[in-house]
């Protein structure tokens, strides 16, 4: 009778280990998901809203000298009401263009590009961009959103340094 005793509670100590561990250890459990590249901030100060409307994004392979065959493009388009309350007038922000053909919708570590304005024929050079080293993060297995972010630090405009993540593009 002793011994029928001990082999049940042993039973039960065991089903309620295993029943602990499997509830402990999916909180545990951790894996690597990789951060997101941040977009340059891109601002058109000094112009009138008709030079910067529309606004062509070309995609090319780091280190293309020449930048005579893009990887893709698109095209955007400043939709947006004069905003007077916050900023000044004359400034756009790429972030708030629609996009009306292609999928690029700003620049990112990874590659160079080119912005050109067409109602000028304008066109600006980005290279050498400069990301941080925040490549991953360790979040629970159960989370599949990416939260992290890899931050610009510096990159060429027109072959000039800039240590930020926002370019000003003066007239």
């Amino acid at each position: 009778m002793r011994h029928s005793k001990m082999k049940m509670t042993g039973r039960v100590l065991n089903i309620v280990l295993i029943a602990a561990c499997a509830a402990i250890l999916p909180s545990c459990c951790k894996k690597r998901t990789f951060c997101n590249n941040e977009q340059l901030k891109v601002a058109f100060t000094g112009y009138d809203r008709s030079s910067v409307r529309t606004v062509i994004l070309k995609r090319y392979m780091m280190g293309d000298k020449v930048m005579n065959k893009a990887l893709d493009s698109s095209q955007l388009v400043n939709n947006t009401a004069l905003n007077t309350t916050f900023g000044k007038p004359d400034t756009s922000w790429l972030s708030s263009y629609t996009l009306t053909s292609g999928s690029l919708q700003g620049i990112t570590y990874g590659n160079d590009w080119i912005i050109y304005l067409p109602a000028i024929n304008r066109t600006i050079r980005f290279t050498d961009i400069v990301e941080g080293d925040k490549r991953f993060e360790k979040v629970p297995c159960k989370d599949n959103d990416t939260k992290c972010t890899n931050s610009i630090k510096s990159y060429a405009i027109e072959g000039f340094w800039v240590e930020s993540n926002t370019a000003y593009i003066k007239k």
